[in-house]
């Protein structure tokens, strides 16, 4: 029996016809109605009420993601391009967020000066990902490692350094910004944990860095650590496992231009 055979079942017909579908309405009560124009509307009205409940859902993943709110509207279309370098940054994201939206799971490193664009193409991937259903999760290594030694305070009840990694393998993506800015002794290994977590339960993570990639040397002759090797081996190996997009932002501060391109 489909729909409109359900609705009409045991209803008397009545000798007056639908205008619109040409079929015999039925007694409903001190009503006459057509049996698929009734049809009709209840599949209006689930479709309405499923609409708004993806609305809800889709307001909270946005909310749960934490973007920074300058970069609440920073999408792919409005990265503006001005040299080879953006163009090359912008393919590269807009393919990892397409293989992400895929079902893929590789992680991306992307690193350069601030005020490249950093932070507005990581703002973009989430928001594409958010837009596909998916869960992510913007927040800088320092507050990451705040968050772990606020578990260790008791600031909030029934939140462990345990609990708190849980969280954050959670999302199917994470972006993890300004990568090296934390305190180098105290909160490298807290911010590591989360990291090897992901690893384990693999989650990609998008790693956002000031730091260039290899090691350098300052103007003193001073070996600067690069983030392959604050990272370390092991955890270096583990973040390349099934494919890592590396994506080198080597231009000047666009802040200082005030270009739309612009992010830490």
């Amino acid at each position: 029996m489909n729909a409109m055979q359900s609705i009409s079942f045991g209803l008397k017909p009545v000798q007056e016809f639908c205008d619109k579908h040409q079929i015999a309405m039925v007694q409903a009560g001190p009503y006459h109605k057509c049996p698929q124009c009734s049809v009709e509307f209840h599949a209006d009205q689930l479709a309405k009420a499923q609409a708004e409940v993806d609305r809800i859902v889709r307001e909270k993943h946005f909310a749960g993601a934490m973007l920074p709110e300058r970069h609440a509207e920073s999408g792919f279309r409005n990265y503006f391009i001005q040299h080879e370098g953006h163009s090359n940054a912008l393919n590269q994201v807009v393919a990892f967020a397409k293989n992400m939206v895929s079902g893929h799971k590789n992680n991306l490193v992307m690193v350069g000066p601030t005020g490249t664009g950093k932070t507005h193409l990581s703002c973009a991937t989430a928001r594409t990902l958010l837009n596909k259903g998916k869960h992510a999760r913007y927040i800088t290594s320092e507050d990451l490692a705040q968050k772990i030694m606020d578990a260790w305070d008791k600031k909030i009840a029934d939140v462990t350094e345990k609990s708190v990694i849980h969280e954050f393998t959670q999302y199917d993506l994470l972006i993890l910004d300004e990568y090296g800015l934390h305190d180098r002794d105290k909160r490298r290994e807290l911010v590591h944990k989360v990291l090897y977590a992901r690893y384990d339960r693999m989650k990609p993570t998008m790693l956002i860095s000031n730091m260039t990639l290899h090691d350098t040397t300052d103007e003193k002759g001073n070996v600067v650590k690069g983030l392959i090797s604050d990272l370390g081996d092991r955890l270096w190996s583990r973040f390349q496992q099934g494919g890592l997009t590396i994506v080198e932002c080597n231009w000047a501060d666009q802040r200082l231009g005030k270009s739309a391109g612009g992010g830490v």
